[in-house]
C-alpha cells in the first residue's frame, strides 16, 4: 500500500499565510482523496515558512472498476449520432444496448493505478488554499512563489508539473545552512528534512521554542507573539540580548512593547520582580554573536525612540495634546477628534443616568471622556500604535488626574476584539460604550456600514463591543436613539455569537428580537428563557401561536365586543387574554384555552360580525404571545 508526499517549496510566507495552510490543508486532503475515490489508512500535514506538505500512509493501488451506465439518444435517432454517442463511450455502435426506446452506453470501466489519481489530488491542494493575500508571479498565484516540487508515491516519482515546475524529489533545507536533498518515502520526511536543518512539523518546532525559552530564564509573552514566531523559523535557536538598565525606568508596558511590537522579542521577569534588562529572541539559525548584536541594535533604537518620545509627551501634557484634536480628523464628512469628543460627554451622561451609575462613576467617566483621545497625537502612539489608550493613562497619572480617570481612558477601547477583554471599571465601561457608540452612530450616519467581508472603519469590531458590555454590565442604552435604526439592528446582529457560546440557538435568538425588544440585555434575557423554557410546553405554545397567526392574517389586534362572543370557549380565551401573559409559564397556561376555542369555535362564520369579532381575539392572542417571542421562528 504505497505512501503519498506531496511538497510547495515556497519563498518564506508570512505567518498568517502558514496558519491559514494550517488550517485549510487537512480538509483539502481529505476531500482530494475522496474525490479521488481513495482511502488513507493516516493523513498528516506540516506547515513550515519555506514548505507546505501534505503526507496520506497506506493508499490503495488501484481504485476498483466503477460500473457506469449513461443513456444516449433515442433508438431511432440518425446513425450519425448514435456513432458519436459511442465514439464517446469508447464503444462500437453495435456494443450500445436498447432499452425504453434509449440507447444505454454500459461499461463495467476498469481499475485506475493510484499514479493517475495523484495529480488532481495535488492540484487540489495548491489551488484549493484560500489566502487572504497572494501575489501574482510567473508560475501562477500563490501567497509566495513557489520554487520546487516534490510528488512522490513511495519512493518513486509521480510526473506532473504545476506552477510551472515539473515534479522531482529534491528539497531544500535552511536558506543558508541547509543546502538541499533527496527526499526519500513519506516515512522519512521529517528525518530527512532535519538533515538539512529544517523542521518541517509546527509543534517540532514549537516545542523547541519553548525549552529554550524556559532554558534561559523566567519569560513572557504579553503580546501572544509565540504563536507567529513558530511560523517565522524553520530551524529555531533562543538566543538573549541585553539592554542597558536605564530603559527601565520607562513604564513596563512601553519597554515591553518595544520588545514585541514588529520585533517579536520575549521579555524576561522573575515572579514579583521588575523586568530584567535582557531579553530573548528566537533565530533562524546563523552565528550567535552577530544575530545577537544585530538585534540589540534595534532594540536599543526603538528604546531611544520611546524614551524621547515619552519625555517630550511629558513635557506637552495630556490638556496640551488634547487642545490638539481639532486639526484630527475622525472620519471625513464627520468632522475632527475634538468633535467627537464633545459629543462624548452628553452620551456618558445619558447612559450613567439611565443606569444610576451614581456621581463618582458619573464623573469619572465624563473627565475622561475629555481626554480618552488625547493620546492620538502623542509621541509615544506615534511610534507605538499598540499604546493608544494606555499611553493617554498614563499621561493622565502623570498630571495628577484621578486614578478612575486614568483607568477609564485606559479601558475605553475595550474590547479590542470580538471576545476581547472587556473594561474592568464602571467608569471606563460606560466611556467605551459611548466611544464605540459614537462611532457607530457617525459611520452609519454617513452611510459606512460594511458590505460583504469589508469593514475599513471597524464598525463590526465597535458593535460586538457595544453588546458584550451591554451583557456583561446589564446597561440599557436605548440604542434606537443612541445609535439610530439601522446601527440598533446591527448591534443586535452582534448578539448572537456570546448567546450561541452559551448554548443559546440561532432561532431562539430571532424569536427573542422578534418580541420587539430592542435592548440587548432584553433580547439576550429573552433568548435565555427561551432556551432554559425548551421543551413539550414550548412546543406547546410555538404551535398555538401558529395557529392564530395562519387564521388572524393580515387581522390587527384591537377591541373586542362581548356582545358577539356566544360560545363558552371564546368567552374563556376572552377572559384569559385580558391579563396578557407576562412570562413564558403564563403563556403555557394560555395554550388549553387556545386550543379548545379552535376546537369548539367556527371562526369564519357565516355572520359577518361574529367572524370579524373571532378574527380580532385571535389576533390579540397572537400579539400577546409575540410580547414575549415570536414563537414562530422556533424550530418544529
Amino acid at each position: 500500500m504505497p505512501d503519498l508526499l506531496v511538497e510547495l517549496g515556497c519563498e518564506e510566507l508570512p505567518a498568517a499565510a502558514c496558519r491559514q495552510a494550517e488550517a485549510q490543508l487537512p480538509g483539502l486532503l481529505e476531500a482530494g482523496l475522496a474525490k479521488a475515490g481513495l482511502a488513507a489508512a493516516e493523513r498528516r500535514v506540516h506547515v513550515a515558512p519555506r514548505r507546505l506538505a501534505a503526507i496520506a500512509l497506506g493508499l490503495p493501488v488501484e481504485r476498483p472498476a466503477e460500473r457506469s451506465e449513461v443513456r444516449g439518444p433515442r433508438a431511432d435517432a440518425p446513425d450519425q449520432a448514435l456513432r458519436g454517442f459511442a465514439r464517446k463511450h469508447g464503444l462500437d455502435p453495435a456494443g450500445l444496448e436498447q432499452r425504453d426506446g434509449f440507447v444505454w452506453a454500459i461499461s463495467d470501466g476498469a481499475p485506475t493505478q493510484v499514479t493517475d489519481l495523484v495529480p488532481d489530488i495535488v492540484r487540489g491542494l495548491a489551488e484549493g488554499i484560500q489566502f487572504s493575500k497572494s501575489m501574482r508571479y510567473e508560475g501562477g498565484r500563490f501567497s509566495r512563489p513557489v520554487r520546487w516540487l516534490v510528488v512522490k508515491l513511495d519512493d518513486a516519482v509521480v510526473p506532473m508539473r504545476l506552477f510551472g515546475l515539473e515534479s522531482g524529489e529534491t528539497t531544500y533545507g535552511h536558506r543558508y545552512e541547509g543546502g538541499h536533498t533527496r527526499l526519500g518515502a513519506a516515512a522519512t520526511y521529517l528525518a530527512d528534512l532535519r538533515g538539512v536543518r529544517a523542521m518541517a512539523e509546527a509543534s517540532e518546532r514549537r516545542a523547541a521554542i519553548v525549552a529554550g525559552l524556559d532554558a534561559a530564564g523566567p519569560w513572557a509573552d504579553p503580546g501572544g507573539k509565540l504563536e507567529e514566531v513558530v511560523h517565522l523559523v524553520e530551524w529555531p535557536v533562543v538566543l538573549e540580548g541585553r539592554f542597558d538598565a536605564g530603559y527601565l525606568e520607562l513604564p513596563d508596558r512601553v519597554v515591553i512593547t518595544a520588545m514585541q511590537s514588529h520585533q517579536r522579542y520575549f521579555p524576561v521577569r522573575r515572579a514579583g520582580a521588575a523586568l530584567e534588562p535582557r531579553f530573548l529572541f528566537v533565530a533562524n539559525g546563523g552565528d550567535p554573536d552577530i544575530v545577537r548584536a544585530g538585534n540589540e541594535e534595534v532594540l536599543l533604537g526603538r528604546l531611544d525612540d520611546a524614551a524621547f518620545a515619552h519625555r517630550r509627551d511629558l513635557e506637552r501634557g495630556l490638556e496640551a495634546m488634547a487642545a490638539e484634536l481639532g486639526r484630527v480628523t475622525f472620519l471625513e464628512g464627520s468632522g475632527s477628534l475634538a468633535d467627537k469628543v464633545a459629543r462624548l460627554g452628553p452620551i456618558v451622561e445619558r447612559l450613567s443616568a439611565a443606569n444610576a451609575l451614581g456621581d463618582p462613576v458619573r464623573a469619572a467617566a465624563v473627565r475622561a471622556a475629555a481626554l480618552c483621545k488625547a493620546d492620538l497625537v502623542s509621541g509615544l502612539v506615534s511610534e507605538f500604535a499598540d499604546l493608544e489608550g494606555y499611553a493617554g493613562s498614563v499621561y493622565a497619572r502623570a498630571a495628577g488626574e484621578d486614578e478612575a480617570v486614568a483607568v477609564a481612558i485606559e479601558e475605553h477601547h475595550r474590547p479590542r476584539e470580538a471576545g476581547g477583554e472587556l473594561p474592568a471599571s464602571a467608569a471606563g465601561a460606560v466611556l467605551a460604550l459611548a466611544d464605540k457608540a459614537d462611532t457607530l452612530a457617525v459611520a452609519f450616519g454617513l452611510g459606512l456600514e460594511p458590505t460583504g467581508s469589508r469593514d475599513p472603519f471597524g464598525l463590526r469590531r465597535a458593535a460586538a463591543g457595544v453588546a458584550a458590555i451591554a451583557l456583561a454590565r446589564g446597561y440599557r442604552i436605548d440604542p434606537r436613539e443612541l445609535l439610530g435604526e439601522r446601527a440598533a439592528a446591527f448591534v443586535l446582529d452582534r448578539l448572537d455569537p456570546p448567546l450561541l457560546e452559551e448554548g443559546v440557538t440561532v432561532e431562539e435568538v430571532r424569536a427573542a428580537r422578534g418580541s420587539g425588544a430592542i435592548e440587548p440585555v432584553d433580547v439576550a434575557a429573552i433568548a435565555r428563557a427561551l432556551h432554559a423554557f425548551a421543551g413539550p410546553q414550548r412546543d406547546a405554545v410555538r404551535d398555538a401561536y401558529g395557529r392564530c397567526v395562519r387564521i388572524a392574517g393580515e387581522t390587527p389586534p384591537g377591541p373586542v365586543d362581548p356582545a358577539l362572543l356566544p360560545e363558552p370557549a371564546e368567552q374563556a380565551l376572552a377572559d384569559a387574554i385580558r391579563m396578557p401573559p407576562a412570562s413564558l409559564e403564563a403563556a403555557a397556561a394560555l395554550v388549553p384555552a387556545v386550543n379548545r376555542f379552535f376546537d369548539d369555535v367556527l371562526v369564519m362564520d357565516k355572520d359577518e360580525g361574529l367572524r370579524a369579532n373571532r378574527l380580532t381575539l385571535v389576533a390579540n392572542v397572537a400579539a400577546a404571545l409575540r410580547r414575549l417571542a415570536d414563537f414562530g421562528r422556533l424550530p418544529g
